[in-house]
């Protein structure tokens, strides 16, 4: 199986304008994200994907030529269309997505997350059912079936949150729920939506010493 992951990022966060940029931790919020896959093979398939609005100008210089990651830039609001765009630069069989916002995301999560990635499934995600941190989500979506959605057919709002489409429908696909066996880790953040966010992170969070553990396919 050929996968990429496409680490979703952009500046101009209504709540929290340029966090991708914002320090965290002695560095850029975007770095951390990426450092957070250093020394798994994962890293060498990391794209992120910005848009082509100016905003997000410094993001994309910062990780093609600070982060040495590649970037691939679309449209800004038709989000659906950036990522059907990213898989003609980047075809791949899988892509998983993962937020710019998640500074803590575990790669062993990502890596478990993959493998119950199979010929059965559209779909294999772990916010079908909310069981895992805001910070760790994590989907993989089969990139045919993703290239396939027409933009036209979309709400305003399934072309701006690229998978919704998939959760609204669930009829239309093959989806695989996987689920934490520790659920209470639902109500502990690791995202950042906001300032605040940031500094409580950067505070120090206890977490498990992988979430990869503790992930499992949800029954039915």
């Amino acid at each position: 199986m050929t996968y990429r992951i496409f680490i979703q990022a952009r500046m101009s966060s209504a709540r929290f304008p340029g966090k991708m940029l914002a320090p965290f931790r002695g560095r850029p919020l975007i770095a951390q994200v990426l450092e957070r896959f250093r020394g798994f093979d994962l890293h060498s398939r990391i794209v992120v994907l910005t848009s082509v609005d100016s905003t997000d100008d410094p993001l994309a210089d910062f990780v093609a030529n600070r982060c040495a990651v590649p970037v691939f830039r679309g449209e800004l609001g038709n989000v659906v269309a950036r990522f059907q765009s990213a898989l003609a630069e980047y075809p791949c069989e899988w892509f998983v997505r993962i937020s710019g916002d998640s500074p803590l995301i575990d790669a062993s999560l990502v890596q478990a997350m993959i493998r119950l990635s199979d010929r059965g499934h559209d779909v294999v995600s772990n916010v079908v059912r909310r069981t895992f941190p805001p910070g760790q989500s994590v989907e993989c979506v089969r990139s045919g079936v993703f290239r396939a959605l027409n933009a036209g057919d979309l709400t305003p709002d399934q072309r701006e949150h690229v998978t919704k489409v998939f959760y609204d429908r669930p009829d239309d696909w093959r989806l695989r729920s996987v689920i934490c066996e520790e659920p209470a880790w639902a109500d502990v953040r690791m995202v950042v939506d906001h300032l605040d966010d940031l500094r409580k992170l950067e505070a120090g969070l206890a977490q498990p010493a992988s979430f990869g553990d503790l992930a499992r396919p949800e029954a039915g």
